[in-house]
């Protein structure tokens, strides 16, 4: 009996390795059929890779630069410059600056002129070029008017200024000096130094603001004028055309 089972045992181990032999050997036939009905295989390697990391850190501590290296410098660039709103302002400034102390200079130097050429008229023409008939009353109001030349004075002031220096006290309109105390009008056309000259209607032409004048004579055929152009005293001609009234005190 026990026999019998170890056969039945060994039977069934058979045919366990009779199964496992028939289908290992169709598993070996899979891919030569499937080869044969023209399936495509393919494959594909990677190489291998390894990466290496560096230490930047290490790297960028580690550079070694030269002193005298140029890089390129601010001042080599061509950058247009520009002003600050502070900067302008202080420019605007100091060009006004400027400019008044030049127009101050321009104002000194024309005064200086003036100044000069005063001096000169006094030198080319004084009292002792008026003759014999001037009294020393006339030479005395012709000295004033003519230190005043080149001041700012109308013709009524620089008259009544020069009369003053003669002990006479008058001031008025151009044609009221026809009334100076002492004086009478001279009705033969002559002219002496010290003679009030009266021109009437001149319309403006004597630089004044008045249409009415009134001058100085000093001889020599000149006159002293205030109020001429500009508003100063100035040595000036006659003016004969607009000449009315002679004016002379004893």
């Amino acid at each position: 009996m026990y026999s019998n089972g170890v056969m039945r045992i060994d039977s069934k181990i058979a045919s366990v390795v009779a199964a496992c032999a028939v289908t290992a050997s169709l598993v070996s036939l899979a891919p030569a059929a499937a080869a044969d009905e023209g399936t495509v295989t393919s494959t594909k390697s990677f190489p291998s890779y390894s990466q290496v990391r560096k230490d930047f850190v290490a790297e960028a501590t580690s550079t070694d630069v030269s002193s005298d290296s140029s890089w390129g410098d601010v001042e080599s660039l061509n950058v247009p410059q520009t002003q600050s709103q502070a900067e302008k302002d202080a420019e605007a400034q100091k060009k006004a600056q400027e400019e008044a102390a030049k127009k101050a200079a321009e104002a000194q130097s024309q005064s200086q002129s003036q100044a000069a050429s005063r001096d000169d008229s006094r030198s080319s023409l004084s009292y002792s070029d008026s003759g014999a008939t001037a009294s020393a009353d006339a030479a005395a109001s012709i000295d004033r008017a003519y230190s005043l030349i080149g001041a700012s004075m109308d013709c009524t002031a620089l008259v009544t200024s020069a009369l003053a220096a003669r002990g006479i006290n008058f001031h008025g309109w151009p044609e009221e000096y026809v009334n100076v105390p002492g004086g009478y009008v001279v009705t033969d056309g002559s002219l002496q130094p010290g003679d009030i000259l009266i021109y009437k209607y001149t319309n403006g032409t004597n630089g004044g603001l008045h249409y009415d004048h009134v001058a100085l004579y000093v001889g020599g055929g000149k006159a002293i004028h205030g109020g001429w152009t500009g508003g100063v005293v100035a040595l000036a001609g006659t003016l004969p055309n607009k000449l009315t009234t002679v004016v002379r005190i004893p």
